[in-house]
């Protein structure tokens, strides 16, 4: 959390665009229903469908799993980290 305050406070442009160059680029995918599946823990992959259920079960997700799972939406599905249910200027 420290880290994440940090660099809200320092660079403030990274809510809304990444603070390295280079990943500017990445060909994001403004998918729905990828975006769905990993929301409701269907993507075929039980690490992360199990992390997604237990946060969707207790209301609680563990630190590596919350990891884990946002790691996943983000390099392998490869959808926007802003991505959120009901985004109006994201697509989804």
């Amino acid at each position: 959390r420290r880290y994440s305050r940090y660099l809200s406070f320092h660079f403030p442009f990274t809510h809304e665009r990444s603070l390295l160059e280079h990943l500017r680029a990445v060909p994001w995918r403004f998918d729905q229903r990828l975006f769905k599946a990993w929301r409701q823990g269907r993507t075929g992959y039980p690490l992360v469908d199990a992390a997604m259920r237990e946060v969707w079960g207790t209301g609680w997700m563990h630190n590596r799993m919350r990891v884990v799972a946002a790691s996943f939406m983000v390099k392998n599905l490869l959808l926007p980290w802003q991505v959120r249910r009901g985004a109006q200027g994201a697509g989804l």
